[in-house]
């Protein structure tokens, strides 16, 4: 009896102890080491990282130790890094995520451009490295037990949790106030607008500006040049480099494929099927300085004992020089696959790859070469485009004046492009041969949001929409057919009841949304409402909704775009439009997608404005609404000598647009409004 009232009093004293133990640490919490210190002491790689299970070791990852340095960095907000795909990165940013859970515990948020990514994140990186790190599991549990503060997106320990988002849900980011640690794995393939809310990465970051001293880690492959997000927010860093040291001549220089050479077989040898003559297996790494040669082991040494050196005399940045100044965000560049210490990465390897891409690319599949750019070279792929650029767009302006109808405009129609905080408008006249004409673009701030059906911005719009312009040979013209972007949930109220309230006055006012597969037709008939089903937003306005193939749409427009000079298909841009004209209609690229198993689809340039280039898109489908290209030369006569009548059914009260500083007001809507004499030439055409 005496022996087990002695054992549970110790029990007791232990547990007493345990408790008073870590009340101390909240007191007095652990001393902070440097991230390098504490990767290369406490981190431990799980079995499932292969090889180089165990203790970390920089010894194969010298090049991190610059980028350690600038976590630990009190200076530094942000850290990007553009780099190849098999350097180590994940395990790294693990460890680092356990530095902190375990010294200084604080909420982290990691994105992953989709869900599946986050979990195959939590179940093959970070469940197999808590298993190999017991002191992180006592911290954090990540077993599959369902119940609060543990699921395998969230991660609670004492101090903040870890949340594991996928980029594609604005709730997912937005639930969470604020973050100490923000990382995002592969910016590239994160969602570009969350459902009209913002891109998945500008979300996160206003969630760490909530927090002091946070931190903001991005990494990733770069995917197309001025498609990249890696590279567009490498641009805003000082944009670090690390010079490589030449064991033979002492002088640095940053790695680079170029450098790279092999023998080839003799001439009566038979070529190889893929690698022709090139004999990969005698590659070299060659400096370009004094031509010395390096195999795996000397590349591998060379790189070791420059970053190595650097730390031993203090060298802030470990080897890394920085080109450009620094303004709080230390960006790292050119980390491609040369810089791989990794057990397994060859010259050999990556001269096979190179050549194997470059015969696929002969065939006209370059899905390889990209990949090859992107994954090996750590480098965005450059795609060349062969529609004319903004420059020499801008050229090719015309003398006419804003909201004048030249001699050709016969037919007018208007798209708009609904944002948050404004809309954007172009006026587009129409003559045969579907030759047009730009006759206005603008942009209306909405004073207190789009969302407002009550917003100044509608009464603005109806000046355009409602507006009478003036043409070349003295006629007056009206707008034919309007259309209005209807695709963000949280605007589309608005823009139904503008559309509803307004069919009365232009029957062909129509509300759009961009079709959602690739090949859809630039027009389709939209769904015919049907109230014994449940009914969509739109429905309940008693409106329905085009679908716009928009991939279909910008092929028509671009090809329309490489046509100079008058005729069929032309488009004319007059002098004085606003100048963001011509960079917008440039903002998006027709190149192959890794979201679509490399199909060519179009993609806008990462953080590039390109509204107009929208709006455009829409007159292609109004046009097609209009069946502008199946009308004949006689139906063109018929409307042109519509409009040679005197217009005597016109309002004389209404004013001419010429500037849009006099754009009329909106008239009240008339019981019945009487149509224009441009109505009457398209009823003559049996085109109503």
């Amino acid at each position: 009896m005496l022996n087990l009232q002695s054992a549970e009093l110790e029990a007791m004293r232990i547990s007493l102890a345990g408790a008073l133990l870590e009340a101390g640490k909240q007191f007095n919490p652990p001393k902070q080491i440097a991230t390098a210190e504490y990767l290369s002491n406490e981190f431990y790689l799980p079995p499932e990282s292969g090889v180089l299970s165990g203790l970390y070791d920089f010894y194969y990852t010298p090049y991190f130790l610059g980028v350690a340095a600038a976590l630990d960095d009190p200076a530094v907000s942000e850290i990007d890094l553009m780099k190849a795909a098999q350097i180590g990165w994940t395990y790294f940013m693990v460890g680092f995520i356990f530095k902190r859970v375990q010294g200084q515990p604080m909420p982290i948020m990691v994105l992953f451009a989709k869900e599946g990514d986050g979990k195959s994140f939590h179940d093959e990186k970070l469940v197999p490295a808590v298993q190999a790190n017991p002191q992180i599991g006592r911290l954090m549990d990540v077993t599959t037990a369902k119940k609060q503060g543990n699921r395998w997106n969230h991660k609670s320990y004492t101090g903040g949790f870890l949340k594991l988002v996928a980029s594609n849900s604005p709730g997912n980011v937005k639930s969470t106030s604020s973050v100490g640690l923000a990382i995002v794995e592969e910016p590239d393939d994160t969602s570009d607008d969350v459902k009209k809310q913002g891109d998945a990465i500008g979300l996160l970051e206003e969630r760490v500006k909530r927090y002091p001293g946070a931190k903001f880690v991005v990494g990733g492959t770069p995917s197309l040049k001025g498609f990249s997000k890696t590279e567009q927010r490498i641009e805003q860093t000082d944009r670090r480099v690390l010079p490589i040291v030449c064991h033979e001549c002492g002088e640095s220089h940053v790695l680079d494929f170029q450098y790279i050479s092999w023998l080839d077989a003799d001439d009566d040898a038979q070529p190889h099927e893929i690698y022709g003559r090139a004999l990969p297996d005698t590659a070299v790494y060659a400096c370009p300085h004094c031509g010395s040669t390096w195999d795996d082991y000397q590349r591998k040494e060379n790189i070791r004992n420059t970053v190595f050196s650097a730390v031993e005399r203090g060298d802030p940045l470990c080897g890394w020089v920085a080109t450009r100044p620094f303004y709080g965000k230390a960006g790292f560049e050119e980390l491609n696959e040369l810089y791989a210490c990794l057990p397994g990465t060859t010259l050999s390897g990556l001269v096979r790859e190179k050549l194997a891409a470059e015969k696929l690319a002969e065939s006209g599949d370059i899905k390889q070469i990209i990949k090859f750019v992107n994954q090996k070279q750590g480098r965005p792929y450059e795609y060349k485009s062969d529609l004319p650029d903004a420059e020499k767009l801008a050229e090719r302006v015309e003398e006419y004046g804003e909201l004048r109808v030249p001699a050709g405009g016969l037919i007018l129609t208007l798209t708009v492009d609904v944002q948050h905080d404004r809309i954007a408008v172009i006026l587009r006249a129409w003559g045969r041969g579907e030759e047009s004409w730009l006759i206005l673009w603008t942009e209306i701030s909405a004073q207190t949001g789009t969302s407002d059906k009550n917003d100044p911005v509608w009464t603005e719009l109806d000046r355009l929409v409602f507006g009478v312009y003036e043409h070349a040979k003295g006629y007056r013209l009206r707008i034919s057919a309007a259309s209005i972007d209807a695709s963000d949930g949280q605007t589309n109220d608005a823009v139904y009841h503008y559309v509803r309230t307004r069919k009365q006055r232009l029957a062909k006012l129509l509300a759009i949304k961009g079709a959602t597969t690739l090949d859809a037709e630039i027009l389709t008939a939209p769904r015919k409402i049907d109230l014994n089903t449940k009914a969509t937003k739109a429905a309940k306005y008693g409106l329905q909704v085009y679908m716009v193939g928009t991939n279909k749409a910008k092929d028509l427009l671009a090809e329309r775009l490489k046509l100079a000079g008058y005729g069929p298909g032309r488009i004319h841009i007059y002098a004085g439009v606003r100048s963001d004209y011509f960079p917008q209609m440039c903002a998006e690229v027709k190149a192959p997608s890794r979201r679509h198993s490399g199909k060519k689809v179009w993609q806008p340039k990462a953080g590039a404005a390109h509204e107009a280039w929208d709006c455009e898109t829409y007159q292609i489908h109004l046009a097609r609404y209009l069946r502008l290209h199946l009308k004949s030369p006689a139906d063109w006569d018929a409307i042109e000598a519509g409009l040679m009548q005197p217009d005597l059914l016109a309002d004389s009260e209404v004013v001419p647009v010429t500037t849009l500083a006099n754009l009329p007001d909106a008239p009240a809507a008339p019981a019945k409004q009487a149509p224009s004499l441009a109505d009457l030439g398209r009823m003559m055409n049996g085109d109503d």
